[in-house]
């Protein structure tokens, strides 16, 4: 189960689930998984370990969990195929994951599309995509200087040397040579380097992983995209 959660931890988000009709359960595997969260936890009832076989057999993909109150609860789930177990215990310590409840009333509709679009909307809440930057392209390190230099004096952000570039304040990236972006890049922050970037290629976006940049424990801080968008190359950045 170890592995499994691992794979949680890339995704950021659990929706949690107290399913009342297990036949809708590939309908509601299916929406989770258009959201960009292939993943769910179920608070065990009379038809969890039913749930449980079906995803195991038709969404094998699918990482399904049982939040159990017992070890026989925990027994049959794991029996029934569930790919990782939490209760109280667990509950009550940090899991790689921020939980999302779906209400009862919004799986009841079976609108499937709305569910989607809640749970979408609550892991782009959790990775929290905002402009870090905006970096110019230089041909040389005086231009940069310059570059960055005409910024202080007009908005008053003051000028830095950072080594590859001059920062004009924390928006400004003037590189001191030519880099990524016919027209310069864009740094999009996010709580979440590397959840956001399980996210963005399982919405099918190619990233450029000879850019990737990481941080003394080995998480994910910087990765550019594959392609530019409207001229400029694109990163998500770690906050």
């Amino acid at each position: 189960m170890g592995k499994n959660l691992e794979v949680l931890s890339k995704i950021g988000i659990l929706p949690s689930v107290e399913l009342r009709f297990p036949t809708d359960i590939l309908a509601l595997a299916d929406a989770l998984s258009a959201a960009g969260v292939p993943c769910a936890e179920f608070v065990y009832n009379a038809g969890t370990a039913q749930v449980l076989e079906l995803l195991a057999e038709k969404r094998p993909d699918f990482i399904a969990g049982a939040f159990v109150h017992t070890r026989e609860e925990a027994e049959a789930a794991q029996k029934a195929g569930a790919k990782f177990i939490t209760d109280d215990c667990v509950a009550c310590k940090k899991l790689p994951v921020v939980r999302v409840a779906l209400e009862t009333e919004l799986l009841s509709a079976r609108d499937w599309a709305a569910v989607t679009r809640h749970v979408n909307g609550a892991l782009l809440k959790f990775l929290d995509f905002n402009l870090r930057h905006v970096g110019i392209n230089s041909k040389d390190e005086a231009e940069s200087s310059a570059t960055a230099s005409s910024f202080e004096r007009i908005f008053g952000f003051p000028k830095e040397d950072r080594g590859g570039a001059y920062f004009a304040g924390d928006i400004i990236e003037v590189m001191k040579k030519p880099f990524y972006g016919r027209h310069g890049h864009i740094a999009i922050s996010t709580a979440d380097a590397a959840c956001a970037a399980r996210y963005l290629e399982s919405c099918g976006v190619k990233l450029n992983w000879d850019s990737a940049g990481y941080n003394p424990d080995g998480r994910l801080r910087v990765v550019y995209l594959q392609d530019e968008i409207g001229g400029f190359a694109v990163h998500i950045l770690q906050k």
